[in-house]
């Protein structure tokens, strides 16, 4: 599906495109280390980092 998202942008000319993922701990139940290197291998690179906090 990435991957198919990714041809139909470049057929759109699209220049970039920016791949938001909530993240949390390795090992935590949202652990999102696996679709993280699928992200990296279709070519993205991590760019910032946004944490979150709360009471």
């Amino acid at each position: 599906m990435l991957g198919s998202a990714l041809e139909t942008l470049a057929g759109l000319e699209a220049r970039e495109a920016i791949l938001y993922v909530d993240d949390a701990p390795p090992g935590d139940e949202r652990d999102r280390t696996a679709a993280n290197s699928l992200y990296e291998s279709a070519g993205f690179t991590e760019v910032d980092r946004l944490y979150s906090y709360s009471t």
